[in-house]
């Protein structure tokens, strides 16, 4: 009866053991798919960066008031004011 008692036991730990394997597994894979797609989000947003840093660069170098009025809010109002 002590055998019968012993695998009992052993039965009654192994699955939450088994369980708790299991669930790690799947923890790993979603921590490296996370990593994965936090490093492909990294290289777009330094992408994205540099192109902004370039079309301010482009803004900055042209000349503007070539053609464009300036805004002035008293004489420019909608016609609802």
């Amino acid at each position: 009866m002590t055998k019968q008692k012993n695998l009992n036991d052993q039965a009654s730990f192994s699955a939450p053991i088994e369980d708790l394997q299991v669930r790690i597994t799947f923890l790993d894979d979603l921590v490296e798919q996370l990593n994965e797609q936090v490093s492909l989000q990294h290289a777009e947003i330094a992408d994205l960066k540099k192109q902004m840093q370039f079309l301010y660069q482009r803004i900055e170098s042209s000349d503007l008031s070539d053609g464009i009025a300036a805004f002035d809010p008293m004489t420019n109002r909608p016609p609802h004011y």
